[in-house]
């Protein structure tokens, strides 16, 4: 009888912890991901390949019932290389700030699916061009600051998280062309609060 009402007890006490984890209002964790861009724009002779790179840095969520609000701060990193008469490869460094709000499809304790949709603001707070053989570098006149926009999905397991995001850039990279970037990410973040 005591084994029964210590399985009983220890029972209910997992149920309630599990319930007080799904409804935490306030989350915070570490954020990785991977980041994959390209640039569209209307300069003839410019063509890109996919931007490779990474962010990380802390991600927090505010949840109220099946919304919640989720910002980041991010480290970010990325280069491509160019097919262009004069540049052959642009890296640049960047501090991301996104926010987003987001909706819990489905809920199931430890397994959740969402969507999110909100915006980025990015401070490129390190560009580089390397040009081709025998050219000198030139004044580029880099927007420092970018507006993006991004939709996205994922899913949740306990404390860990998976998303997909599309972002696409709202004003153009240079002011002295037009060019928009467009960016895929995958990341994993972990909860730890």
């Amino acid at each position: 009888m005591k084994s029964f009402i210590f399985s009983l007890c220890l029972l209910t006490f997992s149920f309630l912890s599990t319930k007080t984890l799904a409804q935490r209002p306030f989350e915070m964790g570490v954020k990785v991901t991977s980041n994959h861009s390209n640039i569209a724009g209307n300069l003839e002779n410019l063509s890109t390949t996919n931007a490779l790179g990474f962010s990380a840095g802390i991600t927090t969520k505010y949840n109220i019932n099946r919304f919640f609000v989720q910002t980041e701060l991010l480290y970010s990193e990325a280069k491509s290389d160019v097919q262009d008469v004069l540049i052959q490869q642009a890296k640049w460094k960047s501090i991301d700030l996104p926010i987003a709000i987001g909706y819990t499809l489905l809920d199931l304790n430890r397994f959740k699916v969402h969507v999110v949709a909100g915006g980025i603001y990015s401070q490129v707070i390190d560009e580089k061009l390397n040009f081709n053989e025998n050219l000198e570098a030139f004044d580029t006149n880099f927007n420092k600051k970018n507006i993006k926009a991004k939709i996205g999905a994922g899913v949740s397991l306990g404390k860990v998280s998976f998303d997909l995001t599309y972002s696409r850039s709202l004003n153009d990279l240079s002011k002295d062309f037009s060019s928009k970037a467009n960016n895929i990410q995958l990341g994993v973040s972990y909860f730890f609060l």
